[in-house]
């Protein structure tokens, strides 16, 4: 048999056996519609602890057009709230929620998007913080635009997962694959406005002790992984 038939051959086989493999790793069933529906609204508390929403604020960056629509386009809900306390501290919250964490469609990190808005993003730095029991790996930041200063904290959940590097995104999605599901997902961002990002970082980690600790159990997994 000639050498560039034996060579056409094998590169077939290869190339219908990558075709089956892409085919048995293509997720086919959303992990969403496997669980009790998620409603962000009805399961984040609007008064726990020394907190209460503040309707009155006007703190939190509002997105521009285009990326309000790239945003509409990757999540299904999008709660944001600004709480405040006895002291009169401010505390802006964000969660959006995604049914479909694919690698098309996968949660926005925070510095890219606030860089987007035009903020100088300082002091990035990655870190495990105890939220009500759970180790979180979380990542901050501080965002400057002129006159506005704000200390950040975010984390990234895919299925019931806290993923904090791209790499562990993809083999916890990679995980989801071989099983034929489509991970859902979650941002959960608090922030408040500081020049002071030791303290502001404080206040956000007891914020979030307060917050969690009254959400329920199964809405606990979804936000702080499981």
């Amino acid at each position: 048999m000639k050498k560039s038939l034996v060579t056409s051959l094998v590169l077939g086989v290869l190339m219908l056996s990558a075709g089956v493999a892409t085919k048995a790793l293509t997720p086919t069933v959303k992990m969403a519609d496997r669980e009790a529906p998620l409603n962000l609204n009805r399961v984040v508390p609007e008064q726990f602890g020394d907190w209460h929403v503040d309707p009155d604020a006007q703190a939190n960056v509002v997105p521009s057009p285009d990326v309000k629509a790239n945003l509409d386009k990757i999540y299904d809900q999008i709660l944001s709230r600004t709480y405040i306390n006895s002291r009169g501290e401010r505390m802006m919250l964000t969660i959006t929620y995604g049914s479909q964490q694919t690698q098309d469609l996968r949660a926005h990190r925070q510095e890219v998007c606030y860089a987007a808005q035009g903020f100088a993003i300082n002091a990035l730095t990655h870190e495990t913080i105890d939220v009500a029991g759970h180790k979180v790996p979380v990542t901050r930041m501080f965002a400057e635009k002129e006159q506005r200063k704000e200390p950040v904290t975010y984390w990234f959940t895919m299925g019931n997962q806290v993923v904090l590097s791209r790499t562990e995104r993809f083999m916890v999605q990679l995980k989801y694959s071989v099983a034929g599901v489509i991970p859902d997902g979650l941002l959960v961002r608090v922030s408040n406005l500081s020049g002071d990002p030791a303290t502001a970082y404080a206040l956000q980690h007891a914020f979030l002790n307060q917050l969690m600790a009254t959400v329920d159990k199964t809405a606990s997994v979804k936000l702080l992984g499981s």
